[in-house]
Order: structure tokens, then C-alpha cells, then sequence
């Protein structure tokens, strides 16, 4: 055989072709491929444009069926003449943009501008007057719009740099711009004066926008929602049927002047009800304004004809003056709800950073001798017994001693943790005492029931295995002493019982620590205290007769 062999390599036939051809060849394949993923791109692109046509389309349709219904409503089921007072429609219209993405707002516009050319047309108005009506109305939501923060949320929109200044410009002139294009326009094809047609179309339009944007914005807000929960259902109702009482009261009544009434009224529903509940009221005080107007009833209705100032201007003015003086009061209002509800949380936060030991996290000195005296008085009441436990770790000088101080802190934190874990209900309460020493408030229960706990502490801090070789046990261990009182007297009677633990605590530690002791009577107390002068110290000390 000879001793050089044939090699046989198998390759796929497509890869092997591919591999053999020349430059051409592969130039070829590349270009086709290339040209596939044109292919492909392209296809995605046509996808992603038809998709997107078709949101489009379905936006203008949508928009333009609302707005149809709602103008047919408004020309034919609603009072009709007082179109000419306010025109509510412009102020929803500039929510709607404002609420969405800029992207979106032509197809927006050209939606509700066909359903409202349409609706109109069919109220027997000329198509060419319609279409310049409807070029004039997207001049002006457009200007108001661009003039106005995009909103987000309620709250931040209002909270947004000049606001109101923004609010009233876009007031102004939005339909001011258009209201000059809309007064000539009547003017020559008409005859209408310029005055008459101006007011007929900007101050109905302004007033319109001042009152039922807001609503809009509002509609979809926390705090709509929040006056309409079960707790706050009551109120709301309360105080938009007030509102809604005195609405026809002022604008009912010719004999006596009751309009000075109206911001009052407006005032206090903000006050309870905040920007969106105010909203509410003032669309709906409109609308009754407006009825009692047109039905010749109320200060307006019975207006007289031979004033400078018409009828429907002058309900426009009064209005007017309410809008704007009402906004800038809901932003105060708001912002000092907000403040209160800031200056509240930091207030409750303070107060629980007070109530907390910095190292261990758990209730410090300050909150035990406010809820001990607490507890007591209420064991006082009731006749209840209450028991309180002194824990203290043994040798603990010895262990910053061999350790240091960082490794007495974790062991502090790691006790802590130890004790929170084994009080089951909420009324008890674990606290440092000062240093290594811990305490244990548990109301309402017995000496049986305490040394149950406390001896599950023990036991746990056992289990914790902390090394510490200054003590006797090799581990970290808890010495305890508990003592139970049913309150019979005020006052002195607490700091017996603080009395009694602390001495039990001694006993605990001088009967050989890691062990739990119980004192029943001041005279046991006083035999144990006597073993030692600094028993007598510490006691001393825990009633504050001793500042050292």
C-alpha cells in the first residue's frame, strides 16, 4: 500500500459551488441578496406606512362621527340662541390636542372639522361659509394650543411655568385672531357689523374655551376620580347641589341683585372640591346662567334694551371676570392643598425618624416612655395587666473590647432583630434602652404569657451564634428580668414597674447571666437592689433622679 492516501472531503454540494465559483459568481449572489433585503425593508416600510394610514383614517372617522352627533344635538336639541353667548365646542377641542402627541393633531382637526362642517351644513348653513368657518375655528384651536403647556397630569399642568398667563393669551388670542377673520368675513358677505359679528364669534368662542377646557382636562384626573369614590361621594354631591341651588337662585331672581354671589359660591366648591369638582360647577352654573338668560328670567333676562351694553355682552363680561379671577384661586387653592399634604408627610416622617433608634432601627428611648405611659394608663382603665421585660447583653464591654465597636454595632442590630421577631402582636413594642440594653413592652399580659416571650428571646439570640469568646458561653447570650403589674393607682406606679424588671435584670445577672428572673414585690426588689450599690445606681438612674 502505498504510504500516501487520498483524502476525501465531503462539503455541501450549494456551499461547495458557491466556494468554487469565481469573483462573478459571488458578486451575483451577493447582489441578490442585497436585493432581498431591499426586498424585505422595503415591504416592512409599506406595512408600517399602511398600518399606520389606517389609524389615521380611523382617527378622522371617529372624530368626525362624534362631532357630527354632537352638533346636530347642539343646533337642534339644545337652546339654540344661546350658541351666540358661548360656544362650547373650541374649549374641548383644545383639551383633545393638548392631550395628545402633535404627530396626531392634524388628523384630529380634520376629523372634528368635517363632523362639524357636516352637522352644520345640514342645519342649512352654505358649504362656502362653512368652509371658511371651519378654517377660522382650526386657526384659532390651533393658536390656543400652541400656546398652552401639553398636558400630562393635572396637577403638573397646572404647576406649569406661567400657567395662567399661557391661559389667558390663549384665552385671548386664539379667538381674538380669529374673530377678526370671522368679523370680516360677515361683514362683507352679510352686512353684519364688525362689533356684532366679533362677539358673536371670539367672546362666545373665549368664554367657551375658559369654561369647558378645563372640564375636559379634568375629566380623566386622579382627582375627578377621587370625588366620585364611596367615602367622598356624599360630599361631592353636597356641595355641587349647593352649587347648583344657588346657580338658580342668582340667575332666577329679577327682584333682588344676587349676582354678587357667584364667585363666593365658586370659591367655597374649590375650596372643598378642588380644581376638577370646580370645573364641574362652572360648566353646569353656565349652562343654568344661560337658560334662565334665554328665558328672559334672572338680572340678565330682564335686561334692558336701551343700556350701551347688550344683553349677551354683558352676561359674556360678568362670566368673564369670574373665569379669569376663578383659575389663578384654583392653582393657590391647589397649591395649598399640596403644601399642607407635603408639610403633613414631613411632619409624619420626622416624627417616626424621633421614634426610631439610629443603629438598630427600632423604637428608641423617647418612643418607649411615651407608649409605656400610654399602655399603662390604658391598663389602668381597664383593670389589665401589663409586663415589661429588661434585656441586656452579657459581657458586652468585653466583646467592643475583643471585637471592636463596628462588630458591637452589628451585633446590636442583629439582637434587634432577633427581639422584633419573636413579638407576634402590634401593641408590643421591643425599644433600645440605652447601650446594650433592650426593652420589652407587652401589654395586657401575664406573667405566664411573658416568660413565654422572653424566654423565646433568650432562645433566639442563643440561636443568633454570635462568637464571643469574653463570655462564658462562647456565643452572645441575653441576660432578662421581667416583672407584671395590674395598675392600681396613677402616676408612680409605672416606674415601679420599670423598678421591678431592672432589678429582676440584676438577678439575672448575678445568678450567672444567659437566664431569666421575675421580681413580684417592691420588698424583693429592695433585697436584690441591696447586694450591690451600683443596683441602687442604675435604678436611680432609670427614674431620673440622676442625670448621670
Amino acid at each position: 500500500m502505498s504510504q500516501s492516501a487520498t483524502v476525501v472531503t465531503l462539503r455541501d454540494p450549494k456551499r461547495s459551488a458557491g466556494a468554487s465559483a469565481g469573483p462573478g459568481a459571488r458578486c451575483k449572489l451577493q447582489g441578490f441578496a442585497g436585493h432581498k433585503v431591499r426586498q424585505n425593508v422595503q415591504a416592512a416600510v409599506w406595512q408600517s406606512n399602511r398600518q399606520e394610514g389606517v389609524r389615521r383614517a380611523k382617527t378622522v372617522l371617529a372624530y368626525t362621527l362624534i362631532y357630527l352627533i354632537v352638533d346636530i344635538a347642539l343646533n337642534r336639541f339644545a337652546f339654540t340662541d344661546a350658541w351666540t353667548i358661548v360656544w362650547p365646542l373650541n374649549g374641548v377641542n383644545v383639551a383633545l390636542l393638548l392631550m395628545r402627541p402633535r404627530s396626531s393633531w392634524l388628523w384630529i382637526l380634520l376629523g372634528i372639522e368635517l363632523g362639524t362642517g357636516i352637522g352644520e351644513c345640514l342645519d342649512n348653513n352654505p358649504v362656502e361659509m362653512e368652509i371658511c368657518q371651519r378654517v377660522f375655528s382650526v386657526t384659532e384651536v390651533l393658536i390656543s394650543a400652541c400656546l398652552l403647556p401639553p398636558f400630562v397630569t393635572l396637577e403638573r399642568w397646572l404647576r406649569a411655568p406661567l400657567v395662567f398667563v399661557r391661559f389667558f393669551a390663549a384665552l385671548v388670542l386664539g379667538p381674538g385672531i380669529s374673530g377678526v377673520m370671522a368679523a370680516s368675513l360677515f361683514h362683507y358677505t352679510l352686512g353684519q357689523s364688525y362689533f356684532l359679528a366679533f362677539n358673536n364669534w371670539a367672546t362666545a368662542d373665549a368664554l367657551g374655551m375658559a369654561a369647558t377646557m378645563p372640564l375636559a382636562l379634568s375629566l380623566g384626573s386622579t382627582q375627578m376620580r377621587s370625588l366620585f369614590e364611596r367615602d367622598a361621594l356624599p360630599r361631592t354631591i353636597g356641595v355641587l347641589a349647593l352649587a347648583f341651588a344657588g346657580a338658580v337662585c342668582i340667575f332666577s331672581v329679577s327682584r333682588y341683585p344676587l349676582a354678587f354671589l357667584l364667585f363666593p359660591l365658586l370659591l367655597l366648591v374649590d375650596s372643598v372640591l378642588a380644581f376638577a369638582g370646580s370645573a364641574i360647577a362652572v360648566v353646569a352654573v353656565l349652562f343654568i346662567a344661560m337658560y334662565f338668560t334665554t328665558h328672559s328670567r334672572g338680572p340678565f333676562g330682564t335686561w334692558p334694551e336701551d343700556l350701551a351694553i347688550p344683553r349677551d355682552l354683558a352676561l359674556q363680561i360678568y362670566f368673564g371676570f369670574h373665569m379669569v379671577a376663578l383659575f389663578p384661586a384654583s392653582i393657590m387653592f391647589m397649591e395649598r392643598r399640596r403644601m399642607a399634604t407635603e408639610l403633613h408627610d414631613t411632619n409624619a416622617r420626622l416624627t417616626l425618624l424621633a421614634s426610631l433608634d439610629g443603629l438598630t432601627g427600632i423604637a428608641n428611648r423617647r418612643c418607649f416612655d411615651e407608649r409605656f405611659l400610654q399602655e399603662w394608663n390604658r391598663a389602668l382603665r381597664h383593670r389589665k395587666p401589663i409586663s415589661l421585660a429588661m434585656i441586656d447583653l452579657d459581657n458586652f464591654k468585653q466583646f467592643n473590647d475583643l471585637y471592636g465597636h463596628l462588630a458591637g454595632d452589628r451585633c446590636l442590630c442583629a439582637v434587634a432583630d432577633a427581639l422584633s421577631r419573636q413579638t407576634k402582636r402590634p401593641e408590643d413594642l421591643v425599644a433600645r434602652f440605652g447601650g446594650e440594653e433592650f426593652t420589652l413592652l407587652l401589654p395586657h399580659t401575664t406573667a405566664d404569657g411573658a416568660f413565654k416571650v422572653v424566654e423565646r428571646i433568650r432562645a433566639a439570640v442563643v440561636a443568633l451564634e454570635i462568637d464571643h469568646i469574653g463570655n462564658s458561653w462562647k456565643h452572645v447570650t441575653v441576660s432578662i428580668g421581667y416583672a407584671t403589674l395590674t395598675p392600681a393607682i396613677a402616676g408612680d406606679g409605672s416606674a415601679r414597674l420599670i423598678q421591678l424588671a431592672d432589678a429582676a435584670l440584676y438577678q439575672a445577672k448575678s445568678r450567672g447571666r444567659n437566664r431569666i428572673e421575675t421580681i413580684a414585690s417592691i420588698e424583693a426588689a429592695q433585697a436584690a437592689n441591696d447586694q450591690s450599690v451600683t443596683a441602687k445606681n442604675r435604678i436611680v438612674r432609670i427614674l431620673g433622679r440622676d442625670d448621670g
